[in-house]
């Protein structure tokens, strides 16, 4: 059998670990790699080198992109004439002309259970309402909606207490190796009985993060404060105003009997506050604001 062309659109994350399936793959030829512009520094969840550099490592042709509805990028895409496009997390719209450009399609590879989730930080919104699986699904990108295209396999994952969108992410990122490899394998089989239309009953969609959604309201439940603040780890930081200072605080914990004297105490690096109901231990992060 003849390798197909596969093109990959990625980020540092889960791009480095869809690249490292697709060259393990016989059946598959990596024709290149397009990286959105301007995300070089933007990945603490990861520990895995910057996706640039693995690819001009590896000495594989690469641009960098501001969008794909520019002609002369659309011109270089068709010029590459991939057989199949991989798509993992690019924060870039996929114009339809380029859609169609792959004789096999796009296909997506998205950290969340489809149609739960939809949107550009799955996890995030995962952790904060307190979920307790989530996963990972490969999909066709058909137009220009976010996330709806037809299922083609998924993978589902446990969420721990102890699992921080920087965790969670990574054990996404390593279970979409597994999740990709099989979507391949079935779309190069041509058998659509296994791609499934998503179900718009279940499906929802989560807005982008934004560092409003890192504040802690002393008004809601520990639970409820907990899961912010695990959602917001390692970056931006779970932020707790008190005393006229904001601080980045990574962990709570509750004190059932004890006298502050006060609302808020700084005490070294905790802070201590006072609900209703009992004290709430907050550890100010290394990350903290001065």
């Amino acid at each position: 059998m003849d390798k197909i062309k596969v093109l990959l659109l990625a980020m540092t994350g889960f791009g480095n670990n869809a690249l490292e399936t697709l060259l393990k793959m016989r059946s598959v030829e990596v024709v290149g790699v397009i990286i959105p512009k301007g995300r070089r520094h933007f990945f603490p969840y990861y520990k895995c080198e910057q996706l640039q550099d693995n690819v001009k490592n590896i000495g594989m042709p690469m641009f960098e992109v501001d969008t794909l509805w520019d002609k002369k990028i659309k011109e270089k895409i068709r010029r590459m004439s991939p057989d199949l496009i991989v798509v993992a997390t690019f924060s870039k719209i996929i114009p339809k002309d380029v859609i169609s450009i792959p004789r096999f399609g796009v296909i997506n590879i998205h950290p969340s259970l489809l149609p739960k989730y939809r949107g550009a930080t799955p996890t995030v919104w995962a952790l904060i309402n307190g979920e307790g699986e989530t996963g990972v699904t490969a999909h066709f990108i058909e137009d220009e909606k976010i996330d709806s295209g037809r299922i083609i396999s998924q993978s589902k994952l446990k969420i721990r207490p102890s699992d921080t969108d920087g965790r969670l992410r990574h054990k996404l990122s390593m279970l979409s190796k597994k999740v990709l490899k099989k979507a391949i394998s079935l779309v190069l089989a041509k058998d659509k009985k296994y791609f499934s239309p998503q179900n718009e009953t279940y499906a929802a969609s989560y807005p982008k993060r934004t560092i409003k959604d890192a504040e802690i309201d002393m008004n809601r439940s520990f639970e409820e404060i907990w899961n912010r603040i695990r959602a917001v780890t390692p970056y931006p930081g779970a932020r707790l105003r008190c005393n006229g200072r904001e601080y980045v605080v990574d962990k709570i914990s509750r004190i059932k009997k004890g006298f502050i004297g006060r609302n808020v105490r700084v005490i070294g690096s905790d802070i201590i506050c006072k609900t209703k109901s009992c004290l709430f231990k907050f550890r100010i992060s290394k990350n903290s604001i001065k």
